[in-house]
């Protein structure tokens, strides 16, 4: 299934044929960093947009990693609200507006970013597989060489 190989994403597409965007519920809202788990990557590797239900700074994270995001197309403003009550509030807004909009307009506006995002997650891929060795050997060093 996984071509021998631990850390390849499996995708499997039926549920993204007939949708317009994945609404991604990260595994961890309340907490002080944003954390990037298999449930964003997949709707990013598979080109499909998504919204982010995460933590504070989730957005900004992402675009600091070099991904694009549909601010756009959405009001994203929500991923700078600290108090998780009222950023699960303004994601439902943001989420209940987007339904009542042409949705086959909103995916084909979406579509750049998609393949966009698509491209740079293969590349951000190698430098990660790359580079995971020396970071993980120098991480260790520091704290358990002392």
């Amino acid at each position: 299934m996984f071509k021998d190989e631990w850390g390849e994403i499996y995708l499997e597409p039926k549920p993204y044929i007939d949708t317009y965007f994945s609404l991604v519920t990260e595994t961890v809202f309340a907490y002080p960093h944003s954390f990037r788990t298999e449930k964003i990557w997949k709707p990013i590797a598979i080109g499909h947009p998504w919204i982010a239900v995460a933590s504070q700074g989730y957005y900004r994270d992402m675009r600091n990693l070099g991904f694009k995001t549909f601010g756009h197309l959405i009001d994203e403003s929500f991923d700078d609200i600290a108090n998780e009550q009222d950023r699960i509030e303004r994601i439902s807004e943001v989420v209940t507006d987007l339904l009542k909009q042409d949705l086959k307009s909103f995916l084909a506006a979406a579509e750049e970013v998609c393949k966009y995002n698509q491209q740079h997650l293969v590349e951000v891929r190698k430098t990660v597989k790359q580079e995971l060795p020396t970071r993980l050997f120098n991480f260790l060093s520091k704290y358990f060489n002392e």
